[in-house]
């Protein structure tokens, strides 16, 4: 029968603040975006489960270390996967919350959207997409120069940040711009068939001088 490998759970106890630190991030941060990505794409982010799985490897590799020295090895590794999970989320969320943004104008291209806030929706709105993408791509040309992790992470931070504010401007003006689109879509229904009763008009107008045409050349 093969041996049972020797693991031993109690460096725990010895790295509490910084194995609470690294579970925090994925309670608080990691897994509500999970949670969110999946509600919405109906799949698990790839990226996101490799670094989770590289994280319970080194869990592991620390409950089976031999010594103290790489207990810390393995814990240090733990966190930077972490961290690195959290940048993927980030970046995952960019592009979401982009996409977003592509969809709703596109869903109301044919509304005036000027109705909303006296103006202020729309002109906030572009203005955040702007400000939202150039901030994105300075992150990802940030990634090819010779800077930190920690320099490349802020970076996609702020880029995330203004998303944040981005999709919150779009979802308080969804009901104003689907009351515009019910509106515009109204009035284009009566048009149509107010020009189809004009129409109808002048067509039995018509056949009624017709009618009394031939009536007069009958009789």
């Amino acid at each position: 029968m093969r041996e049972s490998t020797k693991v031993d759970s109690s460096f725990f106890c010895d790295h509490k603040e910084e194995l609470d630190e690294i579970f925090r991030t994925y309670i608080e941060d990691i897994n509500p975006f999970i949670v969110k990505f999946e509600s919405q794409k109906n799949e698990f982010p790839i990226e996101v489960l490799n670094e989770i799985r590289a994280i319970y490897g080194h869990i592991v590799r620390a409950a089976m270390a031999e010594d103290d020295e790489d207990v810390s090895r393995n814990i240090g590794k733990m966190k930077a996967h972490s961290k690195r999970a959290l940048l993927d989320c980030l970046k995952y969320i960019g592009i979401i919350y982009h996409d977003e943004y592509i969809d709703f104008m596109k869903r109301y291209e044919s509304v005036d959207l000027t109705f909303i806030d006296n103006g202020n929706f729309i002109r906030d709105a572009v203005k955040l997409y702007n400000e939202s993408v150039e901030l994105w791509q300075d992150a990802k040309i940030s990634e090819t120069s010779n800077v930190s992790e920690e320099v490349i992470y802020d970076k996609y931070q702020d880029a995330y940040e203004h998303y944040v504010k981005l999709h919150d401007l779009l979802s308080d003006a969804e009901e104003g711009a689907a009351f515009l689109q019910h509106k515009a879509t109204q009035k284009e229904l009566l048009a149509k068939k107010s020009y189809y009763i004009g129409v109808a008009g002048v067509v039995i107008g018509v056949l009624g001088i017709i009618s009394g045409i031939v009536v007069a050349l009958i009789f």
